[in-house]
């Protein structure tokens, strides 16, 4: 079994005080199930473990974001109109499962490849994706240390 490094972000997050404990609000063992329906796949651990400790609320963490249940059902359908309306339609891989998008323009996504699977990412203007992080909890390492850029905590 693999070290819970999304657990341990968020732990030492709290530790340090960048975000109190009770910002922290994840989904339920159904909710989750409803997400694994909705992807259709077995969630990546390291995504699933996000959901369970910060799937519904993460103080400013994420905020303007679409990246928290029940929001992250309606994405994939929001991402397959945009990609329509910039003529792009073919551009996101079948199975991917959209987790986040930022103010309608930027579509973040992981091919249920590995428990930490690498994050894709698609912003309005260009004309192909990139792969900006190895990893979901690199993803959500940089989406941490980023926002404490913004704000001297989270909560």
């Amino acid at each position: 079994m693999m070290i819970n490094s999304v657990k341990k972000l968020f732990d030492a997050s709290v530790q340090q005080g960048a975000i109190l404990e009770t910002s922290l609000v994840g989904c339920t063992d159904a909710e989750i199930a409803t997400i694994e329906r909705h992807f259709g796949c077995i969630l990546p651990a390291t995504y699933r473990d996000f959901l369970a400790i910060a799937g519904k609320s993460a103080g400013k963490l994420f905020r303007g974001t679409d990246v928290f249940f029940p929001r992250v059902l309606a994405l994939r359908t929001e991402a397959r109109e945009l990609m329509n309306e910039l003529n792009l339609p073919d551009l996101l891989p079948e199975d991917a499962k959209i987790f986040c998008m930022h103010q309608g323009y930027e579509i973040n996504y992981f091919l249920p490849i590995s428990n930490d699977p690498p994050i894709y990412q698609f912003f309005e203007g260009q004309s192909s994706t990139t792969q900006p992080w190895k990893s979901f909890s690199e993803f959500l390492k940089n989406s941490i240390e980023s926002h404490l850029v913004q704000w001297s905590d989270l909560n």
